[in-house]
């Protein structure tokens, strides 16, 4: 079975995956690095005005997919 590594990017910080996982189907792997995304997004976003985050996958051969979410807050009209 592939092992898959799912990197994290928090602007321009990047934190590697050094374990990876073993999924069987590119299907599972878009699932686990949307569900993925999820649980980044909902620890790192509250508080944030602009961020931009990256969930990106690689195998043993290189990147495979990228799972991208630009967050931000846009002030309409200061109260």
């Amino acid at each position: 079975m592939p092992r898959y590594f799912f990197d994290t990017r928090d602007n321009d910080l990047l934190m590697p995956d050094e374990v990876g996982v073993e999924i069987p189907t590119l299907e599972a792997v878009k699932r686990h690095a949307s569900a993925a995304m999820a649980d980044f997004a909902k620890d790192v976003l509250p508080g944030a005005v602009v961020r931009t985050l990256a969930i990106e996958v690689r195998d043993d051969e290189g990147p495979v997919l990228r799972v991208l979410l630009r967050f931000e807050i846009e002030h309409i009209r200061l109260q």
